[in-house]
């Protein structure tokens, strides 16, 4: 009885508003602190340029992509600050540590050595970040108050760019991400490219998962919408 009682005030625990605002915190505080990061990491490329300044195209292109950046993650930390409440989560331990590896790994790239400067290849860099940076921003703003890092339900988002694929917010991140990597190019920065990517279609296969389970239309809805690339797959 006594765990039976203690099991039913555990669910009702995660079930409620407290528990809610407990599992939003720790991503809201890495964003947070990536943000800070950013804008330090910004103040500092500015300080270091030569005075007076001559914008180049390769400098017009960072700083483009670093304020790209910094904007999103201020829309990511406010969601996340307004997000509605799930009504299902998945279930287990793996799917959340699936989740938040998605979430964080690729950070351990930006503690590598970077690859010898090329100007063709900080732009590239640059525009791959900015047009993943911006698809994420669209897809932040289709999702709304939807928005959640680990496996849960909210609302099906079949609008804006949910319309052509099932993930668009995973695919605009390993755009960013590739252009993160053309800045290191080294084995080890290759194997996190790869390893986030495997990590994220796992992640996705868990979301879809909790989606199909509390959303009767999602299976319509993948049948005729890709999951990462239009027509491909």
């Amino acid at each position: 009885m006594d765990g039976t009682a203690t099991g039913g005030r555990l669910a009702a625990f995660m079930a409620g508003r407290t528990y809610d605002a407990l599992m939003r915190l720790p991503i809201i505080l890495y964003n947070g602190y990536v943000l800070v990061r950013e804008l330090r990491g910004l103040a500092a490329w500015i300080a270091a340029q030569p005075a007076p300044f001559a914008p180049t195209l390769a400098a017009a292109a960072v700083l483009a992509s670093r304020v790209a950046l910094i904007l999103f993650l201020v829309l990511l930390i406010s969601f996340h600050l307004v997000r509605r409440r799930p009504i299902g989560k998945s279930r287990g331990w793996r799917p959340r540590l699936v989740a938040f590896l998605g979430a964080t790994m690729t950070l351990a790239m930006v503690l590598l050595d970077r690859a010898p400067g090329s100007v063709p290849r900080d732009i590239a860099s640059a525009v791959l970040i900015l047009i993943g940076n911006y698809l994420s921003i669209v897809g932040v703003l289709s999702l709304g108050r939807s928005l959640s890092i680990m496996p849960e339900a909210r609302r099906l988002v079949t609008s804006g760019p949910y319309r052509f694929v099932r993930h668009p917010l995973y695919a605009a991140e390993e755009i960013a991400i590739l252009g993160v990597w053309l800045q290191f190019m080294s084995w080890p920065a290759t194997a996190i490219l790869l390893g986030h990517l495997v990590i994220q279609l796992w992640r996705l296969g868990y979301e879809e998962t909790v989606l199909r389970e509390h959303f009767p239309e999602y299976d319509a809805y993948a049948r005729r919408t890709a999951r990462l690339v239009p027509g491909v797959y």
